[in-house]
């Protein structure tokens, strides 16, 4: 367990910079979307700089020091911007091609991946985009091979992936390769699952934990990892089951903040950390 949030929330973007954790954006209790920025350093949480406009499944990622973010949904709305936390406030840079909430934003290789997700609509997102920073513009990539949202990204070598989804909730995992520009399919997750977290580890292997069905009626206990490129190994089971957060490291660790403890909306304040 970790010192948990100043806030309930769920939804939200999570990544780290500057030796400090970032929990972005999500969902209050009432369902609005949130413009809040919650900062860890260590030792305590504090605001950090506020969201030009309120999100929900958005997603967040660390390239070069810097934490961005990259879509979402905002009061029912898509919302195609990307943002780059620059000291004390955000930058707003080139929109993506493809609204999606609910995706992963990868950083490998200098560049940010955007994999997954659907509109408000609730149609699927095939197209995978990738931004790069010299440019500053987004690229179409090859199709993602089954469009899903409440994806979980995670980097594994040189691959950007993607772990479960919906609908229905299903235990694929996909991963395109920079090297090769194709994608490949990597070992099925132990059990299904949709809004789960995910990420790559200090040592190289990657993990998952939580999420619920597709139907929004069980939440996921599920934590497994990913060693090699044979299988996953269940770890035993999240320590505070949820859905809706972003796995993110930070000293050393990979936090879950927030999410919900029940399906639906159900925020809670919770952080819970894996070694």
């Amino acid at each position: 367990m970790e010192a948990s949030l100043p806030v309930a929330l769920e939804e939200s973007g999570a990544a780290a910079a500057g030796g400090k954790l970032f929990v972005i954006g999500g969902f209050d209790a009432a369902g609005n979307s949130l413009r809040t920025v919650w900062a860890f350093d260590g030792s305590a949480w504090s605001p950090g700089p506020r969201l030009p406009l309120g999100l929900d499944h958005t997603s967040a990622a660390t390239l070069g020091d810097h934490v961005y973010v990259a879509g979402g949904h905002s009061f029912g709305r898509d919302s195609p911007r990307l943002f780059r936390l620059d000291g004390g406030s955000w930058t707003e840079l080139a929109q993506m091609r493809h609204a999606r909430g609910g995706h992963a934003l990868l950083a490998a290789g200098g560049r940010l991946y955007a994999i997954g997700g659907n509109t408000v609509l609730g149609t699927n997102v095939a197209p995978a985009e990738v931004y790069d920073p010299a440019s500053g513009s987004w690229t179409d990539l090859p199709s993602l091979p089954a469009p899903r949202n409440h994806v979980s990204g995670f980097v594994f070598g040189a691959d950007v992936c993607v772990a479960g989804g919906r609908s229905p909730a299903t235990a694929r995992v996909d991963c395109f390769n920079i090297e090769n520009s194709s994608w490949v399919r990597l070992p099925d997750l132990p059990r299904p699952t949709s809004g789960a977290g995910a990420t790559t580890l200090d040592d190289g292997s990657a993990v998952i934990v939580g999420g619920q069905d597709a139907q929004e009626t069980r939440i996921n206990d599920q934590f497994a990892r990913l060693r090699g490129f044979d299988a996953w190994d269940s770890e035993g089971t999240m320590l505070a089951p949820r859905h809706g957060f972003e796995l993110a490291m930070f000293e050393s660790r990979a936090w879950a903040c927030g999410g919900g403890s029940l399906s639906g909306l159900h925020p809670v304040a919770t952080c819970t950390s894996v070694l």
